[in-house]
């Protein structure tokens, strides 16, 4: 039987980690290297084609918590950055996908490096396993499988 009181402080850590202000902070970490175009706003349209794919701005305004016009707009932005294009979608000839450019891909990965170097300085002090013990905490919890 799970404690009461371990779930409510996981409710309470989640609630903080999910809170904007502790989202901005670690976007501020990634942005810093962020080529022109990417911003906090744009940031979460760009990051979310890399780990969703080729998406309508409908959907992926839907998966990364935005809404519609905010995510056509950032897509306006990041089009005209040459990070992301509209295509058709393969599925439906009424609808337009955006997807990734090979400059886009290129720029997400520089910054998930530096997402990564920040990360690493946030847990470098902290004890042996507990790092891996949060990784498999928060994948059980979403119950993404291992990589």
């Amino acid at each position: 039987m799970v404690n009461t009181g371990l779930a409510r402080d996981l409710e309470q850590a989640l609630g903080q980690l999910l809170l904007r202000r502790n989202r901005s902070a670690l976007y501020d970490a990634v942005l810093d290297e962020a080529p022109p175009g990417v911003d906090r706003q744009t940031y979460r349209v760009l990051s979310g084609l890399a780990r969703l794919g080729p998406q309508s701005a409908a959907r992926l305004a839907d998966e990364v918590g935005i809404d519609r016009s905010g995510a056509s707009r950032y897509a306006d932005r990041l089009e005209a950055a040459g990070l992301i294009e509209r295509g058709p979608d393969p599925h439906d000839g009424r609808a337009t996908l955006l997807s990734l450019t090979p400059k886009g891909r290129t720029t997400v990965a520089g910054l998930r490096d530096a997402l990564t170097r920040h990360l690493e300085d946030r847990i470098a002090d902290w004890p042996e396993g507990q790092a891996q013990a949060l990784i498999d905490g928060i994948r059980l919890l979403i119950d993404v499988p291992r990589e």
